[in-house]
C-alpha cells in the first residue's frame, strides 16, 4: 500500500537543503533523492506547499478564487510536465530514466519556485521593486542545474537536456496565460 508522501517541515527542509547541496556540488544529483513513486510524490506535494506558501501572502489582496485558481493551475502544470517527460523519456528509448530524473528535476524547480518567491514576497512587504533583479541569478544558476540534471540522468546531451527546460518553461507561460486572462470571471 502506498503512503503518503512526508511533508513534515523537517523533510521539506531536509529536501531543500539535499538540493541547495547538489546546486553547490558538493552532492551528486544521482543517489540524492528518492527515485521511487513515493519521492515522486513528495516532489509535487511539496511543489504544492511551496506554491501556497510564496503566494499566500501576495495573494492576501487578492480574491480567493484566484489564489485556488493558482493552486489548481500548478498542480495540473506539474502532472502535466511529468506526463510530458515521461513520453519523451519514452520516444528516447530511456524509459528508466523517469524517476532518477525528474524527482531532482522537480526538486530543483521547487528550489527555484521557493527562492523567486521569498524575494517576491520581499518586494511586496518593501514596495522596493529593485529587488526583483535578485530573480535573474536565481534564474540563472536553476536553469543551468535543470539543464545538468537533464544532461548528466538522461544522458542524451545538452540538447535533451535544454528541451525538457524548454517544456517545463511552455506549460508554466501557458498555464500563467490561462490564469491571467481568466482574472476578471475569477476576480469577480
Amino acid at each position: 500500500m502506498a503512503s503518503w508522501p512526508d511533508l513534515s517541515p523537517s523533510s521539506l527542509l531536509l529536501m531543500v537543503r539535499t538540493t541547495l547541496l547538489v546546486m553547490v556540488g558538493r552532492r551528486p544529483a544521482i543517489g540524492s533523492y528518492d527515485a521511487t513513486p513515493s519521492g515522486l510524490w513528495q516532489a509535487i506535494a511539496a511543489s504544492v506547499v511551496f506554491t501556497v506558501l510564496v503566494t499566500i501572502y501576495p495573494g492576501l489582496d487578492s480574491t480567493p478564487g484566484l489564489f485556488f485558481a493558482a493552486i489548481l493551475l500548478h498542480v495540473i502544470g506539474i502532472v502535466l510536465l511529468v506526463l510530458m517527460i515521461n513520453v519523451l523519456l519514452r520516444a528516447l528509448g530511456r524509459p528508466a530514466k523517469l524517476l532518477p530524473f525528474v524527482v531532482p528535476f522537480l526538486w530543483i524547480e521547487n528550489l527555484q519556485q521557493l527562492l523567486g518567491g521569498i524575494i517576491q514576497s520581499l518586494v511586496v512587504m518593501t514596495d522596493d521593486q529593485s529587488l526583483l533583479i535578485m530573480i535573474l541569478p536565481v534564474a540563472v544558476w536553476t536553469c543551468y542545474w535543470l539543464w545538468r540534471v537533464g544532461r548528466d540522468i538522461v544522458g542524451k546531451g545538452g540538447w535533451v537536456a535544454a528541451a525538457f527546460i524548454g517544456i517545463s518553461f511552455m506549460i508554466d507561460v501557458s498555464l500563467l496565460y490561462m490564469l491571467q486572462s481568466r482574472l476578471p470571471a475569477i476576480g469577480g
